[in-house]
């Protein structure tokens, strides 16, 4: 029997439980190919199999062999394992790989979708001036582009939630919820770039009686009325985590309270509860090292808010070039000109702030605050 499964790759939990299944019902996978997506099964005993699925040329290693892991089949670079001895392994093999390439394509489908959608709206909108001068233009012109921007979109949005799920189970990025106690809402805008500011904020909220569930749409923390307690925060940024970051950060008994949408650039929030009189918790006790941190962050804000400065300020200057009636003209060029000031300004206050909330936090980690 065969069966052809497309995406199964940016699904691979759910693969491997369909194998598992699978085996449970009598067909039992036996061979697999890369290019055409096709899982060729050969009917037998049912039985209860664990399957893993592992991206890597080399061969197993000795810990999974002991453990019971064979390898069924593989087709290019993809190794597809069973384990008949138990359907819970003790020794897993590695993902490693298989989050780092569902991440490449997942940004990959980013640039490339925003490219597209870009050049396909332009199709539409000079479709739709030329409909208006020479007339006679079918609907199919434009309904097809817009059919296609769809269809990549959906595309798209599948294998970035997709990739998401998987790297949050894998890295162990799960947030969980306290259950208990009044819910309370607050608003604290650009929290990320004042890193020592918002961990005191967090801990002075923490003695009065709310405790951090869980920080969405970046700006609104969530607290739980659960009564005064001692909560040691902090504001972690790392250019780039692994999938140890957070296991690490847990095994030394630390709670994840926030987690931003990439693995690079990445901002997270961190607690710690602990008894009165004893040593405040902290991820690191050296102020060079905070700095290091914080530095960092200043970096990568004033690289990125830089490189978007210049590009919205190149689109300007050609937009004012085009300039040919008033600034405030009702045309494309017009509304596109006040959209591109916008992003200017929005662009300018942000990096403002970094750079601002850099030096205050210097000055009071330098005060020994």
């Amino acid at each position: 029997m065969k069966r052809m499964k497309w995406l199964w790759s940016y699904q691979i939990d759910k693969t491997e439980k369909w194998l598992s299944d699978m085996a449970s019902k009598g067909y039992h996978l036996c061979d697999f190919n890369a290019v055409t997506r096709m899982f060729t099964f050969e009917e037998g005993e049912p039985s209860a199999v664990a399957y893993a699925i592992r991206l890597d040329k080399n061969m197993l290693p000795n810990a999974l062999r002991q453990a019971g892991w064979q390898v069924v089949t593989s087709s290019s670079r993809w190794q597809f394992m069973k384990n008949e001895q138990m359907t819970e392994a003790p020794v897993y093999p590695s993902r490693e790989t298989i989050v780092k390439r569902a991440r490449l394509h997942t940004y990959l489908f980013i640039l490339i979708g925003i490219f597209f959608v870009t050049a396909q709206l332009n199709i539409i909108l000079i479709t739709a001036i030329m409909s208006n001068v020479i007339g006679g233009i079918s609907w199919w012109s434009i309904a097809i582009p817009l059919a296609i921007i769809t269809l990549f979109i959906s595309l798209s949005i599948y294998v970035y939630r997709a990739y998401r799920k998987f790297e949050k189970q894998e890295m162990d990025m799960i947030v969980p919820k306290i259950g208990s106690g009044r819910k309370v809402r607050k608003l604290k805008l650009g929290w990320m770039y004042l890193p020592q500011q918002t961990k005191a904020w967090l801990e002075e909220q923490a003695r009065l009686g709310l405790e951090l569930e869980r920080v969405t749409a970046v700006a609104i923390f969530t607290f739980r009325e659960t009564g005064s307690k001692c909560i040691a925060y902090e504001v972690s940024f790392e250019p780039k985590v692994d999938s140890s970051f957070f296991t690490i950060h847990k095994e030394m008994g630390w709670q994840l309270k926030f987690t931003s949408n990439i693995t690079w650039l990445h901002y997270s929030i961190w607690a710690m509860p602990y008894e009165n009189g004893e040593n405040t918790p902290a991820l690191t006790y050296d102020p060079k090292e905070k700095i290091r941190g914080m530095k960092k962050a200043l970096y990568m804000s004033a690289g990125i808010g830089g490189y978007l400065l210049l590009v919205l300020g190149f689109s300007l200057y050609t937009n004012f070039y085009r300039m040919t009636e008033s600034f405030f003209e009702w045309s494309i060029d017009g509304v596109l000109r006040v959209l591109l000031i916008s992003c200017v300004a929005l662009w300018v206050t942000i990096l403002s702030r970094a750079i601002i909330g850099y030096f205050k936090e210097l000055k009071m980690i330098k005060a020994g605050l």
